[in-house]
């Protein structure tokens, strides 16, 4: 298998975020639709009840008021459909759109239109901020590397899903499905007596990496990437997706762990991932270093969204 497919099998998991994915549609419904039955409560919606006090049934169409990438379209009419109406979608997830376009028409009960409008537009409106905010990232840096969420986000599989749409790679979904040991792991070990934590951690998850997609470590010095490198080395088969996290180390700083890794010949079989304090201001800078990825927790954490509306026709 070469190095980018290997890359892409453990960083890039959007292929799992469909409804289609038992694992994923249950997580829907706890996340989102216990949300929206949590917003109207036992009452229920009481202002379409008190001005709308008979049914009717209406059209309502999903407006974009910004050009960006739609994101969120297959869960937006997962949770019409969950309240009884008819959504016909107008467009495609992961496709560009422009302001004015109709995204999304719906039919059904009025007071079940205005019922799901708000649950439905801030979803989309943020996975839509979210990949539009990504693809503008991978065309600023020209494709010279991948890009991907940190764990920062409000909005778990949906916020990497977005990711996904707009050309990322999502990373790791969640803390069962790979293994990434953490400053914090690290420190833990130091305070149990553990004289060389790197070494210990990595021997102790090669034992369990056959319940993980990729193994990776944090680091945050050139000592600590050699280090890192030389045991994984040691440990490392064919095909097992290795990965050091460069953690918070600025460029400059980058490209001397990496000329080191190089000098010593400890980058085969290794991807490197820079991370931390990285913003669409200096992403260049870090793009040029030469690494397999960048993950910034910028992507999900500060994107703004994407101005959408529900409109009743």
């Amino acid at each position: 298998m070469g190095n980018q497919k290997l890359l892409e099998r453990a960083f890039q998991r959007g292929s799992q975020l469909t409804l289609k994915n038992p694992i994923y549609r249950d997580w829907i419904e706890r996340f989102i639709v216990d949300e929206i039955q949590a917003d109207v409560g036992t009452k229920g919606d009481i202002t379409s009840r008190a001005v709308l006090p008979t049914k009717s049934s209406m059209k309502a169409v999903i407006m974009t008021r910004q050009s960006g990438v739609l994101a969120g379209l297959e869960e937006a009419c997962f949770l019409f459909r969950k309240n009884g109406l008819k959504p016909i979608p107008k467009k495609k997830d992961g496709q560009r759109i422009k302001k004015g376009e109709i995204v999304l028409e719906i039919y059904g009960d009025t007071r079940e239109l205005l019922r799901v409008e708000r649950s439905v537009v801030d979803l989309l409106q943020r996975m839509s901020g979210i990949a539009t905010l990504t693809s503008e990232l991978v065309k600023k840096i020209k494709r010279r590397v991948h890009i991907a969420p940190t764990r920062k986000t409000q909005w778990r599989y949906l916020d990497k899903k977005a990711v996904f749409l707009g050309g990322g790679l999502t990373h790791r979904l969640a803390l069962w499905e790979s293994i990434l040991i953490k400053d914090n792991h690290l420190y833990a070990l130091k305070r149990q007596g553990v004289k060389d934590p790197i070494t210990v951690s990595l021997q102790r998850a090669w034992k369990q990496k056959k319940k993980a997609v990729f193994i990776e470590i944090e680091v945050t010095t050139t000592k600590e990437a050699l280090r890192a490198a030389r045991v994984m080395q040691g440990l490392r088969k064919k095909g097992d997706a290795c990965f050091i996290m460069l953690d918070n180390m600025p460029p400059q700083a980058i490209r001397a762990t990496l000329k080191a890794l190089d000098t010593h010949h400890l980058r085969d079989g290794i991807f490197i991932e820079a991370s931390g304090g990285i913003t669409p201001k200096n992403i260049a800078s870090y793009a040029a270093c030469d690494v397999d990825v960048l993950s910034s927790g910028f992507l999900t954490h500060s994107a703004p969204a994407l101005d959408m509306c529900q409109l009743i026709l």
